[in-house]
């Protein structure tokens, strides 16, 4: 025990000595609610340590920054699920199709007796953030052979150190007694109209949405702390669409005609090459649909304007991250990361913000995540909190001025299986659900009358 504090005490001086910074004294207890951008998800994997593990993710900048403690649900290598990379399996020194592919295996939480204050879970929406997950869940899921993904991946975030009764992350918010709360959902609620590639991939009409999103931040409202509430981005700006360019002239209808394809038009990575090179128009997001699912993002964004509005003339201190205008910016000119011009990274597929799997982070666009969370802190509290240096984070991002980024567009079918990068992270999961179980056994034996053995 004492040695753990010793190592908690020098994190924190060490955190101090990186902010140059007094700690901020209303960050001390630091609690995040969200999904997988703040949870350090990214390359497809969360994992502590990595290409860009939890420890480089936006949070635990903004805590290192703050000189304040962020207890992490840190994942063990290889990672749950483990992260993308690179194989250059003809050693051409070219992104070929299929060349960026998935790590085996299946790590678990370091530190499972350790309790988290980052309580955001990978592929959580905003009518999930209210579900709660126990341990019994888990328990007949995988004994009955019928694990699920999302609600392991839960369970991992929020459902350890073992306790009893279900556990969501606002019921967990309250029990860390906060003294300050970043927000950041809604991701999910949209990022189908980009993935699916329709602006109807949407489940929630926007006033439902802010009907949720009301619920969730006045729960939180109630805590009676000051909050960071960021809304939602342009999902249309994501590396995970790239431009038809020349490779795809025309589509496919569904009675069998022929449409023409704008140049611009953009169509997922992850389409299978085999539908080349005339896919159907249902993989090609127009100029039209295009604005649609902007429009669809505004409106939700609209109603977490609205909502953070209410809060505050309710009496709560609010400040509204703005990730719309700042992914805007980003996509349209880059971030200079020099200020001389000499290294730019943008939105593009390995253009240094996106990771691998085209829609979370690298350390770079974490830093850059981080800074406006920051930002926006310091102007409504009237905090000094130092902003991530963006060139010092970069200069150690392997996926920045990364030597495999593409010239051009990135080549169709680069991820190593067609098919959704978020449902293939989760049904990773799925598939080494029986390796979870072994670490989860001596967790669960301590609780449950039952043999936890899947081999029985």
């Amino acid at each position: 025990m004492g040695r753990y504090a010793g190592i908690s005490c020098l994190t924190i001086a060490l955190a101090i000595g990186v902010a140059g910074a007094s700690p901020s004294v209303r960050l001390r207890r630091l609690v995040v609610v969200g999904d997988s951008l703040l949870a350090g998800f990214s390359n497809g994997g969360l994992v502590a340590k990595g290409l860009s593990g939890q420890r480089n993710g936006a949070t635990a900048l903004i805590a290192r920054q703050a000189g304040v403690s962020l207890p992490q649900p840190s994942m063990s290598r290889p990672g749950v699920p483990p992260p993308l990379r690179i194989v250059d399996a003809n050693h051409n020194g070219v992104l070929d199709a299929h060349e960026v592919r998935y790590r085996f295996g299946i790590g678990f939480r370091r530190r499972p007796d350790r309790e988290a204050r980052n309580l955001a879970v990978p592929g959580e929406t905003i009518e999930s953030v209210s579900e709660s997950i126990d341990a019994g869940d888990i328990a007949d899921e995988i004994v009955s052979g019928t694990p699920d993904g999302r609600d392991i991946m839960k369970f991992l975030v929020l459902g350890l150190p073992l306790e009893s009764g279900g556990v969501s992350q606002l019921s967990a918010a309250r029990e860390r007694q906060p003294s300050f709360v970043l927000l950041w959902l809604g991701s999910n609620d949209v990022l189908d109209m980009a993935t699916n590639t329709s602006p109807n991939a949407v489940d929630l009409t926007p006033a439902a949405f802010g009907t949720a999103f009301r619920q969730v931040l006045g729960e939180l409202a109630a805590l009676g702390v000051g909050m960071a509430v960021a809304n939602l981005p342009d999902v249309t700006q994501v590396a995970v669409l790239r431009r038809a360019a020349d490779e795809v002239t025309t589509c496919r209808r569904g009675d069998g005609t022929v449409e023409p394809v704008a140049a611009d038009a953009l169509l997922s990575l992850a389409l299978d090459s085999a539908l080349l090179p005339q896919p159907p128009c249902s993989a090609v997001l127009d100029a039209v649909e295009r604005a649609q699912t902007r429009a669809t993002v505004l409106a939700f964004n609209a109603e977490i304007a609205a909502a953070v509005a209410e809060q505050e003339a309710a009496g709560s201190e609010i400040a509204l991250v703005d990730m719309f205008a700042r992914f805007d910016e980003l996509a349209l000119a880059g971030f200079d990361v020099r200020g001389d011009g000499t290294l730019v990274v943008d939105t593009r597929y390995l253009g240094g913000i996106f990771s691998l799997d085209g829609l979370h982070p690298t350390r770079t666009g974490h830093a850059l995540i981080a800074n406006a969370f920051i930002d926006a802190i310091n102007e409504r509290f009237g905090e000094t909190i130092p902003r991530v240096d963006v060139a010092r984070i970069a200069s150690r991002d392997k996926l920045v001025a990364n030597r495999f980024r593409p010239l051009g567009e990135p080549p169709f079918g680069v991820l190593e299986e067609p098919t959704d990068v978020v449902e293939a992270a989760i049904e990773r999961i799925e598939d080494r659900a029986d390796d979870i179980a072994d670490d989860l056994a001596d967790v669960f034996e301590d609780v449950f009358d039952f043999d936890f053995d899947l081999d029985r």
